[in-house]
């Protein structure tokens, strides 16, 4: 696992930089090490990843205050990383939030076949369908691995608690 740890951190994903709606490529590695940010990477059919975004809309103030971003991995045919851009309407708010990343290069395929393999050899070929969860805190180190719903409060709460213990509790303000 501590070597799928160092490709993740290889891989480079896509972030919003402007108010504009400008847009850059940079390293999972580099944003844990500059940025400190947390990675909630959610892997799955299209279904699963909307369902994960819209969840993920509702605590869109907990992902600024927390330094959370969000990396949707569509692995079903025409998914959103082969889907024309343009048409009859712009995305739907929950895909462009500031907390979303896109995988930036075809490397992440592997990456996410071998996450997927593993939750497929533990939960059965259900997670294919329900989709995946990882959550990465900004030290590299991966926390969670879940099959199926995001239970998104949680995985904030968890990330907080990794790197700022805290003898009164994590996000005790909320």
């Amino acid at each position: 696992m501590k070597e799928r740890e160092a490709i993740l951190r290889s891989l480079p994903v896509e972030i919003t930089v402007g108010a504009d709606g400008s847009s850059r490529s940079v390293s999972v590695g580099e944003l844990q090490a500059g940025a400190k940010q947390h990675i909630i990477i959610v892997a799955g059919p299209r279904k699963a990843c909307t369902d994960a975004l819209i969840g993920a809309n509702l605590l869109k103030m907990d992902f600024a205050m927390s330094n959370v971003l969000v990396v949707p991995y569509e692995t079903d045919a025409g998914s959103l990383q082969t889907r024309p851009s343009g048409g009859f309407g712009e995305k739907p708010s929950y895909e462009t939030q500031p907390y979303i990343a896109r995988p930036a290069s075809d490397d992440w395929a592997s990456y996410i076949q071998a996450e997927m393999n593993d939750a497929v050899k533990q939960s059965g070929e259900q997670a294919k369908k329900d989709g995946i969860a990882l959550v990465i805190a900004n030290n590299g180190k991966v926390i969670r691995r879940g099959v199926g719903k995001v239970p998104w409060r949680i995985m904030v709460q968890q990330l907080e608690e990794e790197v700022n213990p805290s003898p009164e509790g994590p996000l005790s303000w909320l």
